[in-house]
């Protein structure tokens, strides 16, 4: 226990061989991605519990989830602000975690915090890598986001996201969490198989793929919540003859979809995990 070696990533024969005869100007990025989400589904179909996936994505899309109903309610911003009930507990450390002169890169890095956790396993620093990622592509494919966040006298303070953005990091975080675990599982059987890793996917092609394919998985909370709100509304008018709109939160359907979300993305059968607690 006292010593470390090279984590070699699990036995994936089929990967391995295709990496093995990689060739730059020949091989299949599309196919190799393919080949690892397949790799990935099947190790997790034959143990539910492989890498600590299932329940490490589970309990960080709940935190999601979380964060969610916070940046659905005052915006980027209002991820930052500290919560006055618990200020005067803050240690220095907690107050100089957030003391970024880019608020932009304040805002990363706490949701990253608060999505990705603590801990130190593979799985872990691959959630914290992919909650980043996201977070990054939201400021950069949406420079409202960005400058909500600079706007001057706290002016878009109190502000939600657009419920269209949170869906979009809900997806992005999913795909990126699985593109993040296999890239690290690739990265590995190549320093093991072949000398520099930009030789098999210096455009980060099979990477691509990867989240192409994951991210067609993973269900739109807010198509969820629109269809959730006029079902119920169709509910009410059957009852009571009332056709008000319902309130169906966003961050409330972003939560309960998370086990099959998971169960998605990871080859699990589906229906068998829709009821499953998210665990905390």
């Amino acid at each position: 226990m006292g010593t470390s070696t090279r984590w070699e990533g699990p036995r994936w024969s089929g990967l391995n061989s295709r990496l093995a005869r990689w060739d730059p100007d020949r091989s299949d990025p599309e196919a190799a991605a393919t080949a690892a989400i397949d790799a990935l589904q099947g190790s997790c179909r034959d143990d539910p519990s492989a890498f600590g996936l299932r329940d490490s994505a589970c309990a960080a899309g709940a935190r999601l989830a979380d964060a969610m109903e916070t940046l659905g309610a005052a915006g980027p911003s209002g991820l930052l602000n500290k919560d006055p009930v618990h200020e005067d507990l803050a240690s220095e450390e907690e107050g100089d975690r957030l003391d970024w002169q880019d608020p932009a890169d304040a805002f990363v890095a706490e949701l990253t915090r608060q999505v990705g956790g603590e801990g130190s396993t593979m799985v872990d620093a691959a959630l914290r890598r992919a909650i980043a990622a996201s977070a990054q592509r939201l400021l950069t494919a949406h420079p409202e986001t960005r400058e909500s966040l600079t706007a001057p006298d706290g002016s878009s303070q109190g502000r939600g996201l657009a419920g269209d953005l949170l869906c979009l990091l809900y997806q992005w975080f999913f795909a990126d969490l699985v593109t993040e675990f296999l890239r690290a599982v690739i990265a590995e059987k190549i320093k093991l198989t072949v000398p520099v890793l930009e030789v098999i996917d210096s455009e980060g092609r099979i990477a691509d793929g990867v989240a192409e394919r994951i991210t067609a998985l993973i269900p739109n909370p807010c198509e969820e919540a629109e269809a959730q709100a006029a079902e119920a509304a169709k509910a009410a008018l059957s009852v009571n003859d009332d056709s008000a709109e319902a309130d169906v939160p966003l961050s409330d359907v972003a939560r309960r979809l998370v086990p099959g979300v998971v169960g998605k993305i990871l080859g699990f059968a589906v229906d068998a995990l829709g009821e499953e607690e998210v665990p905390a």
